[in-house]
């Protein structure tokens, strides 16, 4: 039913993957100080998967973890930026909210047509 749903699982692939942005950037910030330190990021890209014929299909959204190794911006090597991660995570967080919002919704309306039935 819904947690199956094409919908759900794109909410919940999208819940996930912003909170391992979090922790990329939450990680980048807790070094800004380590010599040598590169900055982190999640690569995600989002692949259609063919589910039940043409007209049915899911969404999966593959992510991992990657380092940027090519750039320095400190004397000591470490390429983290405080504001652009401040501003990231900033993103990341309003990014999760509205997908848990629109799960809350999800659940509400269901909650609705459940106590609707039983009147």
């Amino acid at each position: 039913m819904f947690f199956n749903s094409t919908n759900f699982k794109t909410l919940e692939a999208g819940v996930k993957v912003s909170a391992m942005q979090q922790q990329a950037h939450l990680q980048n910030l807790s070094n800004i100080e380590t010599p040598g330190y590169k900055s982190k990021s999640v690569s995600f890209s989002a692949v259609l998967e063919d589910v039940e014929g043409a007209s049915q299909r899911a969404s999966s959204i593959h992510a991992e973890l990657v380092s940027d190794d090519n750039t320095s911006i400190l004397p000591n090597g470490n390429n983290v930026d405080l504001e652009k991660e401040s501003l990231a995570l900033y993103k990341t967080y309003v990014q999760q909210s509205m997908l848990m919002d629109k799960i809350t919704g999800q659940f509400e309306n269901f909650s609705y047509v459940l106590n609707s039935n039983m009147k």
